[in-house]
């Protein structure tokens, strides 16, 4: 969380509240609005072209005067012939305008058509009108300067004069893209209502993307999240494409830049719009773990731009225009197939994004493009929105992924309060249980002092009792064991928090235990049974000496209360281990209280059943192996034939 989140006590991953919802709703206002200029747009009665008819010229050498001469083939609506290298010819055929008899202004734009020629992206269009048999054709497109032409507007416009009997007039197409075509033959009032009426749809677009550019740039501002910043950059381009498309970038920079500049720019842009949208699925699709043969596909549709760059650097055009439609054409249905393959609800259910809610966004956003692509292909026949299919995949694909990007932000920020109200409570919770540990280390302590002291008197109370007498022996061998208990709780205490420091220093191993033993058989004067096996030389151990003392004292001290009476218990040592240190072992017979249960065997406070009757606390092997682990080593059991082994091993 940054600083000026934590500053605010704006959770991280929030994204700003309401502004989605406005959107949204000034997005169908908006089409609402404009319904009616879109019927008007689509209205043909005013255009004067009667019939049309095409035909392709495979050597791109024919004359128009040869063309005429040849069989044609009609058609109706738009032209769709797909991608080609063939040069395609237009037979139009115009009538006159029944609005030009009679006017009282002859100027010459009441008495001209405009042939208004979409879409935009045509590089060029030659007119060949047989009235003007020796002037040469007249030019336009995305290769020659817009400001050369007589009408001028987001469209490619050609400017006739109006016939007076209807007349054939032929349009030669050359171009890298699609060989689509509308062209419509109206008047100039009536080309300038039309184009009116498309910009202010144009308007309300631009409106609509830069405000969605804004949304996801503020969003990416707010949270600094890389699946965000990864929509704000695919907005960037995609804005960018869409404003060429519509013809937007050669009416406001034909000033700055020549004519072959804008066209190049156009088809630099189709495949990086292609390669960041892939690449902005990809950061929001990982997050709900899809296959993994889903996401190298996509990685391979984004390797592909640097081929497509090498083919616009060698001036095949029609090659990566011809690529780029296959990977934008493939990529949504891929999308598709990944959320269908998606495996059960895991992090993506925290984000309230459901598969069938995926599935659905993805879904419309596959109709959108293919209506748009698969005309553009050839494959499927013209339809009302073909013309305008990228803009509206542009549209909708913006608007249905930034209401899923707003879904995740809002879950990730409540799962972000619920985190940190989790985080707090575990907070309180560690900082309640450390008073009560302080409190109960301080009532140990207590206990510890406030015992110690009578037993001494105790102790020295007896002394006065002779040597030799029974109950003097019982008194202090149940003094012992209640200083043992107290200084067991002590260290438990201890070694629960911090623990003490240790201080390693060489410990000579066989002094220690021949004082171990001298102490053990005074503790225990009637089954005093130890053997020592030591290996000779046995080397000095860098270790804390009264740690160690504590594990070899309480390893042998519960050999000899719970092993087999009259049995003797062997303590060993050895140089042993993958490393340098050394071994010990305690071995005893097990005696009628058998072998201890090794899954509870090192738990704290655990004693057998048949252990109650011996005084203890349940903390000498758990003390033991918390302390060898301390020390660096590890303490062991091991079960034999007819004996019990513990084990430790200490690095030298």
């Amino acid at each position: 969380m940054s600083r000026e989140q934590r500053c605010s006590g704006r959770p991280a991953g929030r994204a700003p509240r309401g502004l989605l919802a406005w959107l949204v709703m000034w997005a169908w206002l908006s089409m609402a609005w404009l319904a009616p200029a879109l019927a008007q747009t689509d209205q043909p009665t005013a255009d004067a072209i009667t019939a049309r008819a095409w035909l392709s010229d495979p050597t791109g050498q024919l004359g128009a005067d040869q063309v005429r001469q040849m069989a044609w083939t009609p058609y109706t609506g738009r032209l769709r012939l797909g991608f080609t290298s063939a040069t395609t010819w237009v037979r139009l055929t115009v009538a006159p305008l029944a609005q030009t008899d009679g006017l009282a202004d002859s100027s010459d734009r009441k008495t001209s058509l405009v042939l208004r020629i979409r879409p935009s992206q045509l590089d060029e269009i030659a007119l060949f009108d047989p009235r003007f048999p020796g002037q040469p054709a007249q030019l336009t497109g995305d290769r020659h300067d817009w400001r050369q032409g007589e009408y001028r507007s987001f469209n490619h416009n050609l400017v006739i004069p109006a016939p007076t009997a209807p007349i054939e007039v032929l349009l030669r197409l050359r171009t890298a893209g699609h060989h689509g075509l509308d062209v419509e033959a109206l008047s100039w009032d009536e080309a300038r209502a039309r184009d009116g009426d498309q910009h202010l749809l144009l308007g309300a677009y631009c409106a609509f993307m830069l405000m969605m550019l804004a949304w996801s740039g503020g969003s990416w501002w707010a949270t600094r999240e890389r699946v965000i910043g990864a929509f704000f950059v695919q907005q960037v381009f995609s804005t960018l494409f869409i404003l060429s498309w519509f013809g937007v970038a050669k009416v406001y920079l034909s000033d700055a830049l020549p004519a072959s500049v804008l066209d190049a720019m156009t088809s630099w842009l189709m495949p990086l719009v292609q390669t960041v949208t892939a690449w902005f699925h990809w950061h929001f699709l990982r997050e709900f773990e899809p296959p993994r043969l889903g996401m190298r596909c996509l990685q391979v549709l984004m390797a592909l731009l640097p081929l497509e760059c090498l083919l616009l650097l060698a001036g095949q055009t029609r090659a990566v225009l011809q690529l780029n439609v296959v990977a934008t054409t493939l990529t949504p249905l891929l999308l598709w197939v990944m959320v269908w393959r998606l495996p059960p609800p895991g992090r993506h259910e925290v984000m309230r994004l459901s598969r069938r809610h995926l599935l659905a966004v993805y879904a419309l956003m596959l109709l959108t493009l293919l209506s748009a692509t698969l005309p553009a292909l050839g494959l499927l026949p013209s339809m009302p929105w073909s013309s305008s299919g990228l803009p509206l995949y542009a549209f909708v694909s913006a608007l249905l992924l930034a209401g899923a990007l707003h879904t995740r932000a809002k879950s990730l920020s409540d799962a972000h309060r619920l985190a940190l109200a989790s985080l707090t409570q575990s907070q309180r919770d560690a900082a309640q249980e450390r008073v009560r540990r302080e409190e109960q280390e301080q009532l140990l302590a207590m206990l510890t002092h406030e015992l110690t002291t009578p037993l001494a008197v105790a102790s020295l109370a007896l002394g006065g009792l002779s040597e030799s007498s029974t109950m003097r022996a019982r008194a202090y061998l149940a003094i012992d064991s209640m200083r043992s208990i107290i200084d067991n709780c002590a260290l438990a205490g201890q070694l629960d928090g911090h623990g003490p420091a240790l201080q390693r220093a060489a410990v000579d191993v066989s002094a220690l235990l021949n004082e171990l033993r001298t102490q053990l058989h005074d503790k225990h004067p009637a089954s005093a049974r130890i053997t020592l096996e030591l290996a000779d030389p046995l080397p000095p151990c860098q270790t804390d000496r009264p740690l160690l003392a504590v594990i070899l004292g309480n390893l042998m001290d519960n050999a000899l209360k719970y092993g087999a009476g009259g049995a003797t218990v062997a303590a060993c040592a050895q140089p042993r281990g993958p490393q340098a240190g050394l071994q010990f072992s305690v071995r005893n017979a097990a005696g009628a209280m058998g072998r201890p249960d090794p899954a509870h065997l090192f738990e704290k406070y655990q004693r057998g059943r048949a252990a109650m009757r011996q005084p203890g606390s349940g903390l000498g092997l758990y003390l033991s192996a918390l302390t060898a682990r301390r020390l660096g080593g590890e303490l062991s059991y091991r079960a034999e034939a007819a004996e019990v082994c513990f084990e430790l091993w200490l690095p030298a």
